[in-house]
């Protein structure tokens, strides 16, 4: 069914363990001022401290880790900086590559409100639900999920949700580890209360394994990722390497009548020359949807241009080629 244009509802390096993720993660906001001793982090503000003077929340700053890629964490923790702090509303970002081992984050446990992001916690706990139920999905699951997350139809997400019930929904959030995901009490799925964080740990679930998940449901979920509709590609994946693997999912939702809008945009990449990684960058408070577009692409091309000839210089946000990639 056709979307409404509102979305209500080199080589890898040396794998850190989920906890080291958390760890590393909660340094990026400034909860810690290091990763450890054997892995260097870079803190870069976003804002210069005379902006931020006024308003201590845009005094945040972006913190990068890596063991064996001290150099370009750096480099990227920089150029991310530079990006969020010449942009307007709220941004949180969130990035893993090397399998774990360089880890940046920025205002990564601020909550946002999930837009059609949350689809995927929805998909999670469907294909958690069928391993538990030992069976596969049912020709209507099949056609629910794909219509939910290939083109983010809301209708197909309220069936799966109200059949789903929250409780099972729930209990794939506790067994996925994202602590900070929160439901909305009148279980809207677009209003889910989401983090960077917690999107990385999601998109670590869904592509690389950590035993919530099957091969064959994240194989499953990897497909339909792959998937979505043309016309709602945009976001993290602007910039990526020609040839790579994109898995994506985009929520974008306007506060009430007005045109400040929610712009959200997760995604897993592979194939490219820096091996897999993920990416996720969540907004709020955009003037209009297309300037949240523009902040999303601002920080993907920034990331995947560094990530994968680290020598680039550093990139700036450029709209949308035509409306159609905006919506």
């Amino acid at each position: 069914m056709p979307h409404t244009g509102r979305c209500l509802t080199g080589p890898p390096g040396r794998r850190r363990t989920p906890s080291r993720l958390v760890r590393a993660l909660a340094l990026a906001l400034g909860l810690a001022l290091a990763v450890g001793p054997a892995a260097p982090a870079h803190a870069v503000p976003a804002r210069p401290a005379a902006e931020a003077a006024g308003d201590p929340a845009r005094a945040d700053t972006v913190v990068c880790g890596s063991e064996l890629h001290p150099a370009l964490a750096k480099r990227l923790g920089a150029r991310i900086a530079s990006v969020v702090g010449s942009r307007d509303g709220a941004v949180a970002v969130g990035v893993s590559a090397f399998g774990g081992d360089l880890l940046c984050g920025y205002r990564a446990t601020r909550e946002f409100d999930a837009a059609s992001v949350g689809k995927v916690v929805v998909l999670g706990a469907l294909l958690r639900t069928t391993m538990d139920q030992g069976r596969p999905l049912t020709r209507e699951e099949h056609r629910l999920a794909t219509a939910m997350i290939t083109v983010s139809d809301n209708d197909a997400t309220v069936r799966l949700r109200d059949e789903l019930g929250r409780a099972r929904i729930q209990r794939f959030l506790d067994r996925a580890g994202l602590t900070r995901t929160r439901l909305d009490p009148g279980d809207a799925v677009g209003l889910m209360r989401i983090t960077a964080l917690d999107q990385l740990r999601l998109l670590r679930t869904l592509t690389e394994g950590d035993g919530v998940l099957g091969a064959p449901q994240r194989g499953y979920a990897r497909r339909l990722m792959a998937s979505v509709a043309e016309d709602q590609r945009w976001g993290v994946p602007a910039g990526a390497p020609p040839g790579a693997r994109v898995y994506v999912k985009n929520g974008w939702l306007p506060h009430g009548d007005t045109d400040v809008w929610r712009v959200n945009s997760v995604g897993a990449f592979d194939g490219t020359p820096a091996g897999p990684y993920r990416l996720v960058v969540l907004t709020d408070g955009n003037a209009g949807m297309r300037y949240g577009i523009d902040t999303v692409q601002a920080v993907a091309r920034t990331v995947h241009t560094t990530l994968n000839t680290p020598d680039a210089p550093e990139l700036g946000a450029t709209r949308p080629r035509s409306a159609d990639q905006a919506r």
